[in-house]
């Protein structure tokens, strides 16, 4: 098992990053804005990369959640990826690590910002050993094949054009919603962050949520189902890259 006592962190190539993440991660797609790529690294090996950026709506976003700030205040983790040979809380360690290297070079940035991922079974316990503050759920989206294979709506939209029921039935995919969870680190002053805590309509906390505390709803042609048991799920497979089963108009 690789040390934890000798790491350290350095840019890397968004590239490389990229390539990090498609090779070890089950989100092989990145999001499209990615300011900021950094490596952790164990001796002379990379161990870890992190993506830091924004989604597809920044102003949006941080508007939503502290109405005072603009996109430049604030960094989105998009992509958090270390190897599974790493020990034990090596993920938490490379958040504080980078927390600190982006207050030293980024004194303008006030904020972090990121989701964990419940709909594949993450609460967020990184951020929470990590001291984050947690802010809340949202519920979130995507569709399964028969066999585990995760397909995002956007791609659904981008590439036959729709997702209505009846289409996303006749492919053979089951609609499962699921929490995702909110969270966020001051960088800034203890006054500011004081300020920006009274503006948030979001109730920001450390009372946060465990595995028992996740939930799907599970769309069907059998009709909505509650299950409390994460979606037997694949990693990257094949249906992104395959050919367009058929037509949309075959599909009323």
């Amino acid at each position: 098992m690789k040390g934890i006592e000798d790491l350290k962190i350095a840019l890397v190539a968004n590239g490389v990053a990229k390539k990090f993440i498609a090779e070890h991660h089950y989100a092989v797609i990145c999001p499209p804005i990615t300011k900021l790529s950094l490596g952790l690294f164990s001796g002379d090996g990379l161990a870890g990369v992190a993506l830091w950026g924004y989604g597809t709506r920044p102003k949006h976003t941080i508007k939503k959640i502290f109405p005072s700030l603009e996109v430049e205040d604030y960094l989105e983790l998009n992509r958090l990826c270390v190897l599974d040979s790493m020990p034990r809380n090596t993920e938490s360690r490379f958040l504080r690590m980078m927390a600190a290297y982006i207050t030293e070079r980024l004194p303008l940035v006030k904020l972090l910002y990121s989701w964990a991922d419940g709909l594949r079974g993450k609460p967020g316990y990184v951020y929470q050993a990590s001291n984050w503050l947690y802010g809340g759920h949202i519920w979130s989206e995507f569709y399964m094949t028969g066999d585990g294979e995760v397909v995002h709506p956007r791609f659904l939209v981008t590439r036959y054009g729709t997702r209505k029921k009846s289409f996303t039935h006749a492919l053979g995919l089951k609609r499962i919603c699921g929490y995702q969870f909110r969270y966020c680190r001051f960088l800034c002053s203890h006054r500011e962050r004081k300020a920006l805590l009274r503006e948030s309509p979001v109730e920001w906390s450390r009372q946060y949520p465990k595995h028992k505390d996740l939930k799907w709803m599970i769309d069907a042609e059998e009709g909505s189902r509650e299950s409390r048991e994460l979606p037997k799920l694949k990693g990257p497979v094949r249906f992104r890259s395959s050919a367009p089963l058929f037509d949309t108009t075959e599909v009323a």
